[in-house]
């Protein structure tokens, strides 16, 4: 036996979980030492009770990890341990980390080195959540951000099929086994995603979400993310665990504010009385991020510079936007340019990308966060107009 095998084994164990271990790991030279331990020595562990001491040394009667191994592999799943290469670097960084993850879809959605970012909220959101989650989804797409959730339904639904939609990766976190997809009407949504993205679990393959298993499920959301942005919750949702979770592994945390009287928003007024960034747009969550790197489509020089190199489009003579407006509205150059560019008229989406020599990924976050102001509306035919 070796320690992936060790580790493999004792996922499997009911009762176990990684923070038992790691308590057992302060103790034991490495999982396969705990394995070969008696009742005796692993009971003179904080926290293992004999009762569960049994578990550990009787464990081939708790568990057959050679019949899990090929059931996960005739399913198309991928068990990574702790050890592996694969194992994702931000996990490794949290408390307790997982013993071992099992990945359906493409493990470089676990393993590159791109931002992600958790998108979490309600399950029962307003169409106010439902837009706001969408828009930030597919703008975090076009700037080059993974996108991370727990397929719940309600806000996890609305920014795992925005990403799709965007042509995206998304990671899925499920509070069940990957053979026990819940909600099940979100299997189909569960397909498209490991496309480009991945589905993702601790627990075994057959265990079914419980309410214990969710607030599980919600570190990892936090775990693999740079931050969490809660998009609404109320004051008993599971997001604000998830939020609580990230606060603890050290991570950001953002929340879109709401309607006062609503109760979708008082989890996040909530956040935001202690202290979490406001969000209102996609962009106050990528500036509080520094890579060192330039962010898709960034420039250099001023918005002065930028806009006299760009060419215009017919009628958006009538439409320029001055710098005081600019200022008041707090557009950004980008903004301020493409609503230029539209002006009076409809424009078609790859005019508008042709004339601003900007990447289209840029010019479709931008069209999503004017939208979101209502400065323009999208219009069937892949045209926009000022709103």
């Amino acid at each position: 036996m070796n320690e992936r095998e060790a580790y493999f084994i004792l996922n499997l164990l009911p009762e176990i979980g990684a923070i038992r271990v790691n308590q057992l790991l302060r103790y034991f030279d490495g999982p396969v030492e705990v394995l070969r331990a008696s009742v005796e020595e692993l009971s003179r562990v904080s926290g293992i009770s004999r009762r569960l001491a049994d578990i550990i040394v009787r464990w081939r009667d708790n568990c057959d990890p050679e019949e899990e191994m090929r059931f996960a592999h005739k399913a198309g799943v991928t068990v990574i341990c702790r050890q592996d290469p694969e194992y994702p670097s931000l996990l490794q960084e949290i408390p307790a980390p997982p013993l071992a993850l099992y990945v359906r879809g493409t493990l470089e959605a676990l393993s590159s080195p791109e931002r992600a970012l958790a998108i979490v909220g309600t399950r029962g959101p307003t169409n106010y959540g439902v837009n706001m989650a969408r828009h930030l989804a597919a703008s975090a797409v076009y700037s080059g951000w993974r996108v991370v959730s727990g397929l719940a339904r309600g806000i996890d639904t609305v920014a795992h099929r925005a990403v799709v939609e965007a042509d995206g990766s998304t990671v899925a976190v499920l509070g069940g086994g990957l053979a026990q997809i819940y909600p099940r009407e979100n299997i189909d949504l569960a397909r498209d995603i490991c496309r480009k993205g991945a589905l993702l679990s601790e627990m075994p393959m057959r265990m079914k979400p419980n309410r214990l298993s969710f607030p599980l499920r919600n570190r990892l959301i936090a775990g693999l993310s740079l931050g969490t942005v809660v998009v609404e919750a109320g004051t008993r949702s599971g997001a604000l665990i998830t939020a609580a979770q990230a606060l603890e592994q050290n991570r950001r945390v953002f929340a879109v504010p709401g309607r006062v009287d609503s109760p979708q928003a008082r989890g996040c007024h909530s956040l935001l009385k202690d202290g979490a960034t406001l969000v209102e747009r996609f962009e106050d969550i990528d500036t509080e991020f520094d890579f060192g790197i330039p962010f898709p489509g960034d420039r250099v020089g001023d918005g002065a510079e930028r806009e006299a190199d760009s060419p215009s489009l017919p009628g958006s003579e009538s439409r320029s936007v001055s710098r005081k407006t600019a200022e008041s509205m707090n557009l950004s150059d980008i903004e301020q340019r493409v609503l230029n560019l539209i002006g009076r008229e409809e424009v078609h989406i790859d005019e508008l990308i042709s004339a601003s020599g900007e990447p289209a990924h840029v010019i479709l976050a931008t069209l999503s966060g004017l939208e979101m102001r209502h400065l323009i509306q999208q219009l069937p035919g892949k045209r926009v107009a000022t709103g």
